[in-house]
């Protein structure tokens, strides 16, 4: 007597021990997720660096420009050095060494860029020639391309848990369906039998 009542009690704590693990399995299944959303939508500063589009900036005692490539071109924010007030209706021309071009005026106050050579990884110099009234400077930087994927770098050891977590989550899903079908008695956690002496 004594030792079926301790069966049903071992066998009621294995069963919660099961769906305390399940329930585990789903959180760290819902984690990387939960982890790329915060990601996408308030990045960190450490992480930016890793994950940020390449940039270019260059200053002169008048002009100074943020230029930020992606998707195949860049988009250029150009301030006055001095007050940091944007300049929306300057002729910004550029040169990368024998190429060169205007940038386009863009209607939020920004310049496009779209030039061939940043098909290529690398480090890609770079000349701004500005003029907005009676002001013209000239500025120079370099932009650098990298070949790298850091994206699918960083991303690919939460699919690797993920997977992790899905095939604990479906383990014990099914450990948990066979106790129920082998011991139907035990889908309630049976208290511990009081023993009378």
């Amino acid at each position: 007597m004594m030792t079926s009542a301790f069966n049903k009690y071992f066998m009621g704590r294995v069963c919660l021990a099961l769906r305390v693990l399940l329930l585990t399995a789903g959180v760290l299944l819902a984690a990387p997720a939960v982890a790329d959303a915060s990601h996408d939508h308030d990045e960190t500063p450490a992480a930016a660096a890793g994950l940020a589009s390449p940039r270019i900036r260059a200053a002169s005692n008048l002009f100074e420009l943020t230029g930020i490539y992606r998707n195949g071109q860049m988009t250029v924010y150009l301030d006055r050095f001095s007050t940091n007030e944007p300049v929306t209706d300057a002729r910004m021309e550029f040169a990368s060494g024998a190429t060169k071009g205007i940038a386009a005026p863009q209607a939020d106050g920004t310049y496009r860029i779209k030039f061939d050579g940043f098909a290529k990884p690398g480090v890609i110099p770079m000349a701004f020639t500005v003029t907005a009234g009676k002001d013209r400077d000239l500025l120079a930087g370099e932009l650098t391309i990298s070949d790298a994927h850091p994206h699918d770098e960083v991303t690919q050891p939460g699919l690797r848990w993920s997977g992790y977590a899905l095939a604990l989550f479906v383990v014990l899903f099914l450990a948990v369906l066979l106790a129920r079908k082998r011991f139907p008695r035990f889908r309630r956690f049976p208290r511990f039998p009081k023993l009378h002496g």
